[in-house]
């Protein structure tokens, strides 16, 4: 958001970028937005002996003590990362695997597509007479799963043949197996010999695997293809250990719901490998500039569209950034967040077409011989306006500096690109950010670790912001520029401290006010109610408000305290209201005129006077039994009752054509008008809701 550079500098420039785009063809671009590293992971293999302790205080599963099943997902405790792909869940079955993404029931080894499987024992086994159960145990960032088969059998007749176990370990991801002989002897020779190894197969880019390729000896030779050589038990003790070696493939351009963005609802996210991005809604970008997007690939990561854009993660006084946002003082060269992974574009979208996007970039920073993580994971359900973004830091063991981040970006507020900073609620539950309605932009804290400072001002300033000696390095001074022609950046800070672990913040960065971009919609511009009746303004109201947001109606703009119970006609308008952003929608017009025609009026019954005894009564009731009391006022002159039976006046067509000589006070139904009429001595007059007084 430059708005310094002149309009001549601006042609320029788009004259260069248009000369530039003819001189490249698409192809090149769309291989930058794809790029990846070559490199890829590979793994291998360690042997030795270890005594196999067995698992006494695990959750059994039951539903695999029999043969050919194959368990719900269950538990791993923490995030394990084989490949490239993140899971906290897993697959056992009985026959000898566990499994990610997906279950797996077959006996046979084969490659499944977007399934990682371990397979420390994979033929045809049986867990009747077994028992399989796991546990996780220690404490993060050093916990271990353990799931075990216990008295397994080695194809479908055999019981108690083996007893083994698999073991992945936190953050290191290295996966061991690790066995027990049991009594009885493997039955059925070569067609249930079984494969040892493991493989991660994304379903398109990469398959990494090793697998033995001799008997489960001591040392044995190893393969990178499939093959099912192991006939006979391993030995007592006998451990298998993986490791992952490599880098995994990253991503120059990532999208999160690519073909939103564009209408009244929804949002495309584009972000870089490194975090940077840009955000379309009603067809523009929401970051400075709106017509740039995420257009370097690996060639480029870290530079991102137009001026502060990105994190930046702090070990002591050195800076590691992964865009344009860094503390204006500490480390000069400023190093860089070096990528890890982001998730693969065919699998950011689960299940496809579901409009629910998941993508997690995976990054580092190491200073000395230290490692510091820093893992963002992006939610997105399509057609929100806003998407969750879960930062987690993992500070190594040895650490004694502290360690802090912050993410940041130039917002574009489309009516100008300039509007008032803001922060609403109590710490820790801020909301921050600046708007002019219908422009909404904020950071919206949800969990974890909170905040240790937030900036909504002048972009110019932000970087210094964060690197002013008071307060601390680091830390936003919770500086708010509310005037209403300021060029906003927002962002926040985070102090993650200098203990060793894991630690999450959670957040929600929004781009709309939850109250809507729409005004309410209502039944027409102008209603009218009956005379005299009070009237409840949201029964015209079309569309109810959305969930935590309220309908406000004002008139003479002061609001309505009880729009339920209305008695004043008259011009009133609408809008709905979001306490928690304090924001509103546009506003819809009502006009209220009362109707005269459908006068409602209520007269107050005689209760004063002589009662007369009733002269005559039709009644189907047995009145023998409870006679009526005739002193009683209200029992008038001419008496008609029944629980069955009603009224039915003469029906006829016109009466005052049909009869020649009317009685004053006759009643009579009109067939043609569906009106009651009577007699009054000089007219038929028809009887409708109204507060005559003759």
């Amino acid at each position: 958001m430059q708005n310094f550079i002149t309009e001549r500098q601006k042609v320029f420039h788009f004259l260069v970028l248009f000369i530039l785009s003819l001189c490249f063809s698409t192809e090149i671009e769309a291989q930058e937005a794809q790029a990846k590293r070559t490199t890829s992971i590979v793994y291998r293999l360690a042997t030795r002996s270890s005594a196999f302790i067995p698992l006494n205080d695990g959750v059994v599963v039951n539903s695999l003590a029999t043969d050919e099943a194959v368990s719900a997902a269950l538990p791993i405790g923490f995030t394990f990362t084989i490949g490239c792909a993140n899971f906290t869940s897993f697959y056992a079955s009985s026959n000898g695997t566990i499994s990610f993404n997906n279950a797996v029931l077959s006996n046979i080894p084969a490659i499944h597509h977007d399934t990682p499987i371990l397979a420390p024992l994979w033929t045809d086994l049986s867990g009747v007479d077994g028992v399989f159960s796991y546990s996780t145990t220690g404490v993060a960032p050093n916990r271990v799963l353990t799931a075990e088969w216990k008295n397994w059998g080695w194809n479908s007749q055999t019981r108690n043949v083996i007893s083994f176990q698999v073991k992945i370990y936190e953050r290191t991801n290295v996966v061991e197996y690790l066995y027990d002989r049991e009594l009885n002897p493997i039955g059925g020779g070569p067609a249930y010999n079984a494969a040892i190894g493991l493989y991660n197969n994304d379903g398109a880019e990469m398959i990494a695997q090793l697998w033995l390729s001799s008997d489960a000896v001591a040392n044995p030779t190893t393969s990178t293809t499939l093959s099912r050589p192991v006939a006979s038990k391993p030995q007592s003790g006998q451990l298998y250990r993986f490791t992952a070696v490599g880098e995994c493939p990253y991503y120059g351009q990532t999208l999160m719901n690519p073909t939103g963005g564009r209408t009244e609802t929804g949002l495309r996210i584009s972000l870089s490998g490194t975090g940077t991005m840009q955000i379309f809604r009603r067809n523009t970008g929401q970051i400075y500039p709106t017509n740039k997007d995420i257009i370097y690939g690996t060639t480029n990561p870290t530079l991102p569209p137009g001026t502060v854009n990105g994190f930046v993660l702090t070990v002591g006084n050195t800076a590691f950034i992964g865009g344009s946002v860094f503390p204006a003082t500490g480390s000069v060269q400023r190093p860089k967040l070096e990528m890890i992974s982001s998730t693969p574009q065919h699998l950011i979208e689960s299940p496809q077409g579901s409009g629910n996007f998941i993508n997690i970039i995976k990054l580092y920073a190491r200073k000395g011989s230290l490692t510091y993580y820093l893992d963002v994971k992006y939610t997105y359900r399509n057609p929100d306006n806003s998407f969750l973004i879960d930062y987690t830091v993992t500070i190594p063991a040895g650490n004694t500096e502290p360690v802090n981040f912050a993410h940041g970006f130039d917002t574009y507020l489309e009516r100008g690109d300039t509007g008032p900073g803001f922060v609403l609620g109590t710490a820790p539950d801020f909301v921050m950010g600046v708007k002019k309605l219908p422009s909404y932009e904020a950071f919206h804290f949800k969990g974890g670790v909170p905040w240790s400072g937030y900036f909504s001002g002048f972009f110019h300033i932000m970087n210094n912001r964060l690197g002013a000696a008071v307060p601390p390095y680091m830390v936003f001074d919770n500086y708010i520029d509310t005037h209403v022609d300021t060029d906003n950046a927002i962002a926040i800070s985070i102090a993650f401290g200098s203990t060793p672990g894991a630690y999450v913040s959670s957040n929600a960065i929004v781009f709309s006010c939850e109250a809507g971009d729409n005004a309410p919609s209502l039944t027409g511009t102008l209603v009218k109610p009956c005379k005299g009746a009070a009237f409840n303004l949201n029964d015209y109201l079309v569309n109810l408000p959305p969930f935590g947001v309220k309908a406000v109606w004002e008139r003479n703009g002061v609001e309505v305290a009880d729009p339920t119970n209305v008695t004043i006609e008259g011009t009133y308008t609408v809008y709905f209201y979001s306490s928690l952003y304090d924001c509103e929608s546009p506003k819809a017009t009502l006009e209220v005129q009362y109707d005269p025609t459908c006068e409602i009026c209520y007269k107050p019954a005689v209760t004063t006077g002589s009662s007369e005894p009733a002269l005559t009564i039709i009644s189907t009731l047995d009145r023998h039994a409870v006679p009526r009391d005739l002193s009683d006022y209200r029992t008038g002159n001419l008496i008609l009752e029944s629980k069955t039976q009603g009224l039915v006046l003469t029906r006829m067509a016109s009466p005052e054509t049909t009869i020649t000589d009317p009685v004053e006070g006759m009643l009579v139904y009109d067939t043609v008008n569906n009106v009651i009429k009577l007699y009054n001595g000089t007219i038929w007059k028809e009887l409708v809701q109204s507060c005559p007084n003759d």
